[in-house]
């Protein structure tokens, strides 16, 4: 467990001595409604005590720090990792892409109508990252009569583009079908190299129903992102509020009544009432716990395309988890540490995005999460605090690029 010294060496001085390269935002276009406020990444009060819990001392062998010994990501490691000793970039900062691109990967019958919203994950993505947000046409996933499984890709005109073979497992007394992870993304890899691939494409980031696995042991996995083809893959299968799956059989799952926040069964033993169906409808609260943890995941994954480490320092967003107890209970947001490394990276206002994002969350339409809502208000009431205790302004010079930034959504 890192000391509180060596937390505060983590953040880093202030200012930063490090150069940062105007490549970074450089080809940030009129149309992306991105704020600029350089000098944040100099100001302390932005970073100071963003989230002060810990992250817990390893319960069991199964907790992430319990399996992974992380050396931890310091704020100068960040820069380090992204440019070289001249200054300039790496090419896996690939300063030169801007948009987010969320690729739905479906069965024939497409994106359930139970499902996470796509559009609600899209607006707060690009409220958390300021960059702009783009949802492509679906690929489809299916497995032939002869247990052989494939996805199709398509172009914006929604033509097929290729057929391309990957991976998976099938179970016939359930009928359920489990997709390799690190299969899709070869493919997802070929997709935007060979047929998406635009030069203001930041990444590409998967996004299914469908459920995943990683090597032959697991029970499922979220999800894998590949930092230097930019393309990541995760799944909100198992992260619906009213499943509960056996801990060892990865096709033993079902569905109960009520959502909660233990999906595994009790000491190991089946429920006597478990649907193999999916809720048709979740209540509101469900839905919301369902939105908020398949938020998460995207932002989590995303997080480690932009070069950023699992988090050692404290109980924030980018924190590793090794089973879904740990994972729900991770924060939406970032610490200070990670908080200054997106800064660095992305160069965005910090108060403008903690609005922005404040906005999505309020809204019941889009998402309706108020006490994560809450948890930003009290946020940018802190910082508001600071900067008169320092005889600051309590808003940040800054710099917007024109253009209302329409998010570019196609279905």
């Amino acid at each position: 467990e890192p000391t509180d010294d060596e937390r505060v060496a983590a953040l880093g001085p202030f200012p930063l001595p490090e150069h940062r390269p105007d490549a970074l935002w450089q080809n940030i276009s009129s149309d992306h409604q991105t704020t600029l406020a350089l000098e944040d990444l100099n100001e302390r009060a932005l970073y100071h005590n963003t989230i002060k819990t810990k992250i817990p001392t390893p319960y069991n062998d199964l907790d992430w720090l319990a399996q992974v010994p992380e050396e931890g990501q310091s704020v100068s490691d960040y820069v380090t990792f992204l440019t070289s000793r001249s200054g300039r970039c790496r090419p896996i900062a690939n300063a030169s892409g801007t948009t987010i691109c969320l690729l739905p990967i479906v069965d024939s019958v497409g994106w359930p109508d139970n499902a996470p919203r796509l559009e609600s994950l899209a607006v707060f993505t690009q409220a958390f990252y300021q960059r702009p947000v783009k949802i492509l046409n679906p690929a489809t996933v299916t497995r032939s009569t002869q247990g052989k499984f494939s996805i199709e890709f398509r172009k914006d005109d929604g033509q097929g583009i290729w057929n391309g073979s990957i991976k998976g497992r099938y179970d016939s007394k359930t009928g359920r079908s489990q997709y390799r992870a690190h299969s899709v993304l070869e493919q997802l890899s070929s997709y935007r190299s060979n047929g998406m691939y635009k030069e203001e494409n930041f990444c590409i980031m998967g996004v299914t129903m469908e459920d995943l696995f990683g090597d032959t042991t697991d029970l499922f996995c979220a999800g894998y992102a590949y930092g230097g083809s930019k393309v990541a893959l995760f799944s909100f299968h198992r992260y619906h509020p009213h499943i509960r799956m056996s801990p060892t059989t990865w096709w033993d799952y079902g569905y109960q009544t009520k959502p909660g926040s233990y999906s595994y069964f009790d000491d190991g033993k089946r429920p006597s009432k478990l649907s193999l169906q999916l809720p048709a409808k979740l209540a509101s609260a469900g839905a919301k716990e369902y939105l908020r943890r398949s938020c998460k995941l995207l932002l989590h994954e995303l997080g480690h395309l932009y070069g950023m480490d699992h988090c050692i320092h404290y109980k924030c967003l980018m924190m590793g988890t090794g089973h879904l107890v740990e994972d729900f209970s991770a924060p939406m947001h970032l610490c200070g540490i990670c908080l200054r490394k997106m800064q660095w990276r992305l160069g965005f206002s910090v108060t403008h995005r903690y609005q922005e994002m404040a906005k999505v969350l309020k809204d019941k339409e889009l998402m309706g999460l108020d006490a994560e809502a809450g948890w930003i208000r009290r946020r940018i009431g802190a910082i508001g605090k600071q900067r008169e205790k320092e005889g600051r302004a309590a808003t940040s010079p800054q710099r917007k690029q024109d253009g209302v930034g329409v998010i570019d959504l196609t279905t």
